[in-house]
């Protein structure tokens, strides 16, 4: 290093940056090694001995000075006071990119470097930056400061992402054409700075580098993984898009939206390449322009082909240049316009506007043995053609496709031409695609269908276009770049790419993330409100916080520095694929392991990350990030107030003896096993995963019904035999009383007929009232025995539903008569029995794992078991209430006035007069309904006929079986509802949300959770209710987010969680508020938790229920109207009848609101579709 000299550095001691003092006290004077014999430096200090012999300092960082001083990372000079007895130590910081020092500095050996890198942590935390220590002096700072703060940094990756900077504001106004709706401040914020990143074609400064500032507040940059120190702060090429992951429910589509329309102008360009100059063209260009760049590419193509080149077809004219200029550079030329196009027509130029695509050549990488001269010579495979567009191509789950485009619908006007890619269909030629459209819109299942055509090889061709012009000169639109084998999607330049709900782009292995890599795009948005799976946001509002009451007081910030736990490794690798592999951010895009090695790794020490290893993460994120502080959003709009509470509830008698049984079981297993062999269900062994996994299941769903097992035999031989055994071991007295009680338990449920009688059907059932006694004998599937034993009528909701409806349909019909419809519906449910039986039986398992499977034996009940009313007949109701509603819709955008008809009072009344009247005299007339066997479900049936008729529900349940029990009473009550659930197609999930969001006719959706908690917005509905507690706070907050969000009309959103009191149940509600509380990760399975796992694993028996319940239904089964009384004067509603319960209808004076003065008329968005 002689370029670097013990002298050169301490005459230019001004190139390097002073870093502070460190100070030692000396036991005499003068110190040894330090007797002022070394040269004065540049400061006037003297310079500092490359060894220290003889100074006695324990913690050694004087030899660290020393080891730093030889390897030339610092230089320091030092000064001894005889009067306060210390040696001062100035400290100076060498840059590795020091002029003159031909990169000397940044080729260390990793020998000298690792001990060089630790040594610099070391010291910095220790320099102080007080400047009478600068000066030699004593101290006068009561509070010391240093040069890098040590102190905890003990932010979550939650806590970083909640406080990212939000956008600056923008000084200039915005007026963004073709928007009809008027954005917020800080959407208009958000989508100034979208535009920023998008137009920004320098660099940016890399993130990965932080400020550092001496003394005398010069500034150099340092990145904490290499301890690299630069006098200039590196840059990087800017990766035009980012992460648009504003908080759920702000209006994240809108701002996509608005960014589209405010670049509508805007043509992708050519993606460079360090080996060739690439040109936009078009096919006018092509054949007849002479410029300099044209005729190169005209040269490569046949010089490759060693033949002469082609003479340009004469010159062009000026319309053809013009025709030329508008294709490439369209911004501000307006020439999408309507009026413009419809001008072009008139002048028979529309035609060779549009079939002048405008490309770029794309030739293949010359390999390393061709280089230099040769590259040129080589013969090659050709170019392949990629068309330049102005288009976005916006990839939606396939759950959100119509939904985007109800939203372009609402919020633009018809300047944005939009292509709904069918899922069947082809897709249009590539040129096609890049000309006609700004949005081509797609579902996510169809885009993986296009990401198996991607043979590009075959695009390759020295041959551009085979099209002939026509005869007058003109051009044809090219049809020859369709292939079967390739999809138009990765013949085209694409200006933008969305990808909505985007947390899946983490994944870099998949079929969509290799396609998404092909494609060729200038400017990739990932859309999220949650980036990964623990990244939720914080939401909106006063009072909002996910949690249950009485909150506790916050927990004082711990005095040691938090260790960073694997669930956040796992995040932040998700974070890095995104950033490097789909947005192509540099410098994690060419190096695959640099997010990994300069970001995270530093914050999984085991001692904990530094907070500069923190500040890199958070200057990584907000360089990618588009995301507002939760404040900065609330300053311009408040969210519906959210009020969430939990409701624990007591279980029915007869339910608890079904969780009792279930109880048993357990007890069966922990005592017989001992708690310890491989049969044990709560045993480490993997297999048995599954196994607890399925119990939890079962027994919550006998939270809501009763569990069918007719194993009963079978349970009480294993308990007896549970007894014996342990008094052959002479077992504990805890667990004899385990297995008595378990043992009084299955007695107790075995000596219940009506209890028995159940356990056949796949029904909850309920209480009825006033029904007699033939009828419910008839109606009742019950033998006789429970039949007699049961202290009030029990009959099934799809047994009182076909009660109704035959009753309705022949309402003079005598007692014998309704008993004879009873006995014919119940020989129907017989055979289906029968069927439900045989299927069951082919589907039986080996007996294999009998000792486990007899545990977790899973109750099934078929989709089709819900009767009501035939699944296409619901299909086709649904579908004709779509298009009313879309009509009314479509009718009010366009100004039209429609007249307001309530489905359920489109009858002629004086028909429902008669119809009420004849019903009247029936003897089954006075039918009540009244609770069930199910508290869970009489508190939704409450709560929905409570409230239905002014709100709308959204009902979630991870299970299936639990919604088509819910959908059962629904029809009961006489409550129009839809089910969105996994077994229903892809186009009828669209159909049922665009209806529910349109139509006052339905006021329940049933969304299966894992189905219905992302993406959606179902911001017509205001009331939510979970029919059990969810373990995973992400998947809660997206389901609470599809109605408390921007759009949300409701001042309050009400959330209700359903849990039963003294389970598990409750047991998952408290530990989740103090997992959130204490900003701790949840496991992936609730069974995984420690004190669920043990809470389940000793079994408890729950005491007959004998308060009062929370809910009393009392339900008429027939909707009869008081009979109307003769009128001598107009005189208003009766507000009891019109509050009737399980009834929805429209006021007069709604109607006559409705049919006030137009909204002005305005265009609608042109779709093709």
């Amino acid at each position: 290093m002689a370029k670097l000299s013990t002298k050169s550095i301490y005459s230019a001691l001004g190139n390097f940056l002073p870093a502070g003092t460190l100070s030692f006290s000396i036991p005499s004077y003068p110190p040894s090694s330090f007797s002022d014999r070394e040269d004065p430096a540049e400061d006037g200090w003297r310079s500092f001995p490359e060894t220290v012999v003889g100074f006695d300092d324990d913690s050694g960082t004087l030899e660290k000075i020393s080891f730093l001083i030889r390897h030339r990372f610092i230089a320091a000079t030092y000064h001894v006071s005889s009067s306060l007895m210390e040696l001062f130590v100035r400290i100076y910081v060498i840059p590795w990119d020091l002029p003159g020092s031909r990169g000397e500095l940044r080729s260390r050996d990793e020998s000298i470097q690792k001990p060089g890198r630790q040594h610099l942590r070391d010291l910095f935390l220790r320099i102080r930056t007080d400047r009478t220590l600068w000066e030699g002096a004593a101290e006068t700072s009561s509070e010391p400061t240093y040069f890098l703060d040590g102190s905890p940094d003990n932010r979550t990756l939650l806590d970083i992402y909640n406080t990212l900077p939000s956008p600056p504001p923008f000084t200039t106004d915005m007026w963004i054409p073709g928007l009809r709706t008027s954005l917020y401040q800080y959407q208009r914020r958000s989508v100034a700075s979208m535009i920023a990143r998008e137009t920004n074609n320098g660099s940016i400064e890399n993130p990965l580098y932080l400020p550092l500032q001496g003394v005398n507040e010069k500034q150099f940059f340092m990145q904490p993984a290499t301890m690299e120190i630069l006098a200039e702060r590196p840059r990087v090429t800017a990766a035009p898009g980012g992460i648009l992951c504003e908080e759920l429910g702000t209006g994240k589509t809108i701002m996509i939206l608005s960014l589209i329309l405010a670049t509508k102008d805007q043509i992708s360009k050519p993606e460079e390449a360090w080996y060739e100059e690439r040109v936009p063209l078009t096919p006018l260009a092509f054949r007849k322009f002479q410029t300099p760049s044209v005729n190169a590419v005209r040269d490569r193509l046949t010089g490759s082909k060693k033949r002469k080149a082609d003479s340009p077809e004469g010159f062009p004219t000026l319309v053809e240049i013009l025709l030329h200029k508008c294709r490439v550079s369209p911004e501000g030329v307006g020439l999408q316009a309507l009026e413009t196009q419809e001008m072009l027509e008139r002048h028979r130029l529309f035609k060779p506007w549009r079939a002048n695509v405008p490309f770029y050549l794309l030739f293949q990488p010359p390999s390393d043995d061709f280089l230099g001269r040769r590259a040129r010579q080589q013969t090659t495979s050709g170019p392949r053609v990629m068309y330049l567009t102005t288009a976005t191509l916006v990839i939606v789950p396939d759950n959100l496709r119509r939904q985007w485009a109800n939203e372009i619908l609402k919020h633009c006007t018809d300047i944005l031409r939009v292509y709904l890619v069918d899922d069947k269909r082809e897709l249009p030629d590539a040129p096609v695609l890049a000309t006609d459209f700004d949005i081509v819109l797609m579902s996510h299942s169809r885009f993986l269908h296009e990401s198996k055509k991607r043979s590009v090889e075959s695009l390759h061709s020295w041959t551009i276009c085979e099209c002939k012009p026509k005869s007058d000169g003109t051009l044809r639109r090219c049809k020859c770049s369709r292939r079967k084998d390739v999809s138009p999607l990765l013949q085209i330049r694409w200006k933008r790419l969305v990808v909505d709900e985007g947390h899946h782009t983490a994944e870099k292995r998949t079929e969509y993330a290799v396609f998404t890599k092909l494609l060729s795009v200038e400017r990739r948005w990932i859309v999220t409100g949650t980036p990964t799976t623990n990244l939720l946001g914080i939401n909106l509002g006063s009072g909002l916080e996910l949690l249950y009451p009485e909150d506790e007081d916050e927990l004082e910030q711990p005095v040691q520095q938090r260790v960073w736990p694997a669930e956040e490794r796992t995040d932040l690798r998700k974070i890095g694929n995104m950033l490097g592999d789909f947005l192509r951010m540099m410098p994690f895009a060419a190096d695959a392991k640099a997010f990994s090695t300069l970001v995270s790794d530093p914050l999984f020490k085991p001692s904990g990350p530094k907070p500069w290893d923190v500040d890199v993460l958070v200057q990584v994120m907000s360089s990618v990030m588009v995301r507002h502080r939760i404040e900065d959003v609330e300053c311009e709009v408040s969210l519906a107030l959210l009020d969430h509470k939990t409701v624990l509830l007591d279980m029915d008698p007869y339910a608890v003896k079904t969780y009792n049984r279930m109880q048993a079981i357990i007890a069966v297993n922990v005592v017989d096993t001992e708690r310890q062999h491989q049969d044990y269900l709560f045993h480490p062994r993997v297999q048995n995963a599954a196994h607890l996994q399925e119990l939890v299941s079962n027994i919550s769903q006998s939270f809501f019904w009763h569990i069918v097992d007719d194993m009963h035999e079978e349970r009480l031989f294993n308990t007896q035999e549970a007894l014996k055994n342990l008094h052959k071991r002479n077992g504990c007295a805890e667990d004899f009383k385990l297995i008595e009680q378990a043992l009084h338990h299955l007695q107790a449920s075995m000596n219940d007929p009506v209890w028995m009688a159940m356990q056949r059907e796949f029904h909850i059932f309920h209480r009825v009232g006033q029904i007699p006694l033939q009828v419910y004998h008839a109606w009742s599937p019950f033998p006789e025995l429970a039949r007699d034993a049961s202290p009030a009528p029990l009959l099934s909701p799809m047994a009182l539903h076909q009660l109704r409806q035959s009753v309705t349909e022949r309402p003079l019909s005598s007692v014998a008569k309704i008993a004879e419809m009873g006995k014919s519906y119940h020989e129907q449910e017989q055979a289906y029995k029968v069927i439900l039986r045989l299927r069951e039986q082919s589907k039986k398992r080996s007996a294999q794992d009998r000792h486990i499977l007899d545990v977790t034996k899973a109750a099934r009940l078929p989709g089709d078991q819900a009767k009501g009313a035939s699944a296409k007949e619901k299909m086709e109701e649904m579908q004709r209430e779509m298009e009313a509603a879309l009509a009314k819709y479509s009718a009010q955008f366009n100004g039209r006035e429609t007249e307001r008809i309530s489905p359920l009072n489109s009858n002629d009344p004086s028909q429902r007069l008669v119809a009420s009247s004849l019903l009247r005299l029936s003897p089954v007339a006075k039918v009540r309904i009244h609770n069930s066997t199910s508290t869970k479900l009489d508190y939704i049936l409450n709560e929905v006929l409570t409230y239905g008729r002014e709100e709308k529900f959204l009902i979630f349940s991870e299970s299936p079986i639990t919604l088509n029990f819910v959908g059962e009473a629904l029809d009961m009550c006489r409550v129009k509802y839809l089910s969105f659930c996994g077994h229903h197609s892809r186009d009828e999930r669209q159909s049922m949300i665009t209806t529910f969001e349109t139509s006052e006719l339905y006021r329940v959706l049933l969304l299966e959770l894992k189905q219905g908690a992302r993406g959606l917005n179902l911001v017509s509905a205001s009331r939510v209710i979970f029919c059990e507690p969810v373990w995973k706070a992400d998947v809660e907050a997206q389901a609470i987010k599809r109605v408390h969000r921007i759009g949300q009309t409701r001042p309050v959103v009400h959330v209700t969680t359903l849990a039963i009191r003294s389970t598990f149940e409750e047991v998952i509600v408290a530990r989740s508020k103090a997992l959130r509380e204490n900003k701790q990760e949840a496991t992936k399975a609730a069974t995984d938790d420690r004190t669920v796992r043990d809470f389940i694993a000793n079994p408890t028996f729950l005491p007959a229920p004998s308060g009062e319940r929370l809910v009393n239904l009392d339900i008429p089964l027939f909707d009869l109207p008081p009979p109307p009384k003769p009128a001598t004067a107009r005189s208003g509603t009766s507000p009891s009848s019109a509050a009737r319960r399980g009834e929805s209808a429209s006021s007069a004076d709604n109607a006559e609101k409705d049919s006030s003065e137009p909204p002005p008329k305005k265009r609608r968005v042109a779709f093709a579709d």
